[in-house]
């Protein structure tokens, strides 16, 4: 495992972050032991959110079960809408304690506002954040599906008035053409939010990856509906190709595709099997030129 560093965290972060929102789908001794079998190659990031609900319950005891939770890299995230908007200091606070409950702990490593709301003044939601940090709830924080733009302004009125400013980016990014957003209210990073990154060296954790199963020829109807189209598809033939040359597979080079970005990356990954596991710790060890990055993007 290769592991990276965020603003206001000590911890060393897995390039790989474990996702949990599936738990409930699948014989909890399968989870079980592939979250073992990613810990036991060094994964230590985990991703849960207050959305996941119940699943989190569930992620919880195999933190307790393992003892693991002071050296766990917990990435959780609230305020998702449901229906409406919920970026308010109310709702904050109310998903941050909860999730805590569901995961029988008392702080987060990672808090992340799974929405945004334009609405509100971008300094209302920094001063927020600083305060549940100043009373021990989170540490770093950062934003999910928020627009470059306003992470910005966010960490421009930190700076300018003496706060903590956001350490990460959350968007979709992965290999695969995204056509539509695979749910309402997401965000898939485009060129100039890259080239942001890039510019200022900002940490990015991509959620869907791997395009949740798209390199690996899925039929779900959602990943189908978000992602298959013609430049996906050519993107994927190429993937293949290049895993063939490489010896790995299609979903490990569109890994190795986001954790090779010239800004800190980190992948958020579905490990539902201990051969997931295997295989997304393998694809941190793959190594992308720039133009291998190019070639798979445009094939150019």
């Amino acid at each position: 495992m290769k592991y990276g560093h965020i603003a206001h965290i000590e911890k060393p972060i897995s390039r790989i972050v474990a996702g949990t929102d599936f738990l409930l789908g699948q014989p909890k001794d399968t989870s079980f032991e592939a979250y073992d079998v990613f810990w036991e190659q060094g994964g230590r990031a985990f991703d849960s959110a207050h959305c996941y609900g119940e699943n989190s319950r569930v992620f919880g005891e195999w933190i307790a079960s393992r003892g693991v939770a002071k050296e766990t890299v917990f990435l959780d995230k609230g305020c998702h809408p449901y229906g409406s908007p919920r970026v308010t200091h109310e709702d904050m606070l109310s998903d941050i304690q909860q999730n805590h409950e569901k995961l029988g702990v008392e702080y987060t490593d990672l808090f992340v506002l799974h929405r945004d709301d334009p609405e509100v003044p971008v300094g209302e939601i920094v001063d927020w954040l600083n305060e549940f940090k100043d009373q021990g709830l989170i540490g770093a924080f950062g934003g999910s599906n928020w627009a470059h733009e306003r992470i910005a302004a966010a960490n421009d009125y930190a700076a300018k008035n003496g706060k903590q400013g956001m350490s990460l980016n959350n968007p979709n990014m992965t290999l695969a053409h995204n056509s539509e957003p695979l749910w309402g209210g997401c965000l898939t990073i485009g060129i100039e939010g890259r080239k942001w990154h890039e510019e200022n060296q900002f940490p990015l954790f991509a959620w869907s990856s791997m395009a949740r199963g798209y390199f690996a020829h899925t039929t779900d109807a959602d990943v189908v509906r978000a992602y298959d189209n013609d430049i996906s598809r050519a993107r994927r033939e190429r993937a293949e190709k290049l895993g063939a040359e490489k010896g790995v597979s299609a979903m490990m080079i569109a890994m190795a595709w986001v954790l090779n970005q010239p800004f800190p990356t980190f992948a958020l990954a579905g490990i539902r099997t201990p051969d997931q596991a295997r295989e997304g710790v393998k694809a941190v060890e793959i190594e992308l030129t720039p133009a291998e990055l190019s070639w798979l993007e445009t094939g150019e």
